[in-house]
């Protein structure tokens, strides 16, 4: 019998080669599967589940055998991908294609280039996610030559389908724009993030520069086909960060407005039209459900909303399945409350039932709390770097995927952010897509140079003020502020 494995996805069956000595997960990666494994196949997650010959089994657990029939969960199903598009000015010939590249999601817009009218939007999860659900875990998957190629072909498989999906005519797309973190651009691009892993957190290019798409590209879209990735202030501040403060609106600024992207890799900017001070630090996965028992990304079956009284609101309706970042917010923001959690963190009753089979244990609090205490510690050393406080922020615009559906309310009762921001906040969507379609246009890109040049950037891995904060903001001491 050949070394051979029958995977049904969608609906459809195929047989793939294994190697042996690999896992299900690995092979089912280099056969061109997507599997959530937010641990990158540590095993710690429990989410690339897979019913394998009908078991059910961790695919980073087990090693395919020949003949082995393996099912795969529709875990994207229902997915909450975040896409809000601009109008761009009139110009140009053809269609232009602006992609942001998350490290959980992407989300992709076809632009009609004569118009500047955008005919077509989609989004779905980052088909990387297999590697890990950070970009800590994709760039120690990208260290070798062959880890490195299959992530870059990943994303690059995934943008090809995506604008095959949405153009009647992907040979007539003239421009593709893209905007992601400095990781995430370095993969598409094909080049190594190892440089970024380690300090001094060194990237290879912090791009920004117009050229001809790679051969891959080239052989889909339009023959001459230009490419254009946003530019990045550093290691861990990258195109995303640029292309949404100029979209926000914060590049034009007058008042100092504090830019907030809450993600994996939360990402910050404070400043004005005459110059930004940047950081980066690493909330980790659990803003995007990922490393949290009963968590998700934002989908079908997901809980997305705890009110103060416990009752849970269901993406799609029926019973819960799941719990994703922003509900789980909620859940401590309403137990603080209750005061079931106390100010340390400790959850009275472990684990504590929220809907049907979904519930919340002791260890997520804790992911929680170091997530939101890496937010607040980077804010504070922002403000204190910049000589200011809160009483001088006019503006706080929170951006993202995830920030687009996070309670502000809740943020501040749990010490994410201060209570005193919580009347000037106002969310501003994907505006890393947005500012990625901006950058189709000549003003656009020549913008993003300007606004790159006045951008600092603060390292704050080897901040003593910054381990002082995180410390200090560890603790759940805030929530009766709003009460």
């Amino acid at each position: 019998m050949s070394n051979e494995i029958f995977i049904t996805a969608k609906g459809e069956t195929r047989g793939v080669p294994f190697r042996p000595g690999d896992t299900l997960l690995e092979t089912l990666r280099r056969a061109g599967f997507s599997v959530s494994a937010p641990c990158g196949g540590n095993g710690t997650c429990k989410q690339c589940r897979v019913t394998a010959d009908g078991a059910d089994v961790l695919a980073c657990r087990v090693s395919p055998a020949a003949g082995m029939r393996v099912t795969l969960p529709e875990s994207d199903a229902g997915a909450r991908v975040r896409t809000d598009a601009v109008v761009l000015p009139p110009g140009g010939e053809g269609f232009g294609y602006a992609v942001d590249i998350g490290t959980t999601t992407v989300a992709a817009y076809l632009y009609d280039l004569a118009s500047g009218e955008c005919i077509a939007e989609k989004g779905a999860m980052n088909a990387q996610r297999s590697y890990g659900a950070d970009v800590i875990s994709r760039i120690g998957h990208a260290k070798t030559p062959e880890g490195l190629a299959a992530l870059r072909d990943a994303i690059r498989g995934q943008l090809r389908d995506m604008a095959a999906s949405m153009c009647p005519s992907p040979a007539e797309i003239r421009y593709v724009s893209v905007a992601g973190n400095t990781v995430m651009q370095h993969l598409f691009a094909g080049l190594s993030p190892e440089g970024i892993g380690v300090a001094p957190f060194t990237p290879l290019s912090l791009f920004g520069e117009e050229g001809a798409a790679a051969d891959d590209f080239r052989a889909f879209f339009a023959p001459g086909c230009r490419l254009y990735l946003c530019p990045c202030v550093a290691g861990y501040v990258g195109g995303d960060i640029t292309a949404g403060l100029l979209s926000s609106g914060a590049a034009e600024a007058e008042g100092l407005t504090l830019f907030l992207d809450v993600g994996t890799n939360g990402e910050m900017a404070l400043g004005n039209r005459e110059g930004f001070l940047c950081c980066a630090t690493a909330a980790g996965p659990a803003f995007e459900g990922a490393e949290i028992e009963c968590g998700s990304p934002a989908r079908d079956g997901a809980i997305s909303r705890v009110e103060p009284d416990m009752s849970c609101e269901v993406l799609g309706g029926g019973a819960a399945r799941s719990i994703c970042g922003s509900g789980l917010i909620d859940a401590v923001a309403a137990l603080l409350g209750r005061e079931e959690i106390d100010e340390s963190g400790y959850l009275e009753e472990d684990p504590r039932p929220l809907a049907g089979k979904v519930y919340l244990s002791g260890r997520d609090v804790r992911q929680l709390q170091l997530a939101k205490a890496a937010i607040r510690a980077g804010l504070e050393t922002l403000l204190s770097r910049a000589g200011k406080c809160y009483a001088d922020i006019d503006a706080v615009l929170i951006a993202g995927g995830f920030g687009a559906y996070m309670r502000l309310r809740s943020a501040c009762a749990i010490g994410m952010l201060p209570p005193a921001l919580l009347d000037k906040a106002r969310h501003v969507g994907n505006s890393a897509g947005r500012g990625a379609a901006l950058a189709l246009r000549p003003e656009g890109r020549e913008a993003l140079a300007r606004l790159r040049e006045k951008c600092a950037y603060e390292e704050l891995s080897s901040s003593p003020l910054f381990n002082e904060k995180y410390i200090d903001a560890m603790m759940f001491d805030e929530w009766e502020e709003l009460l």
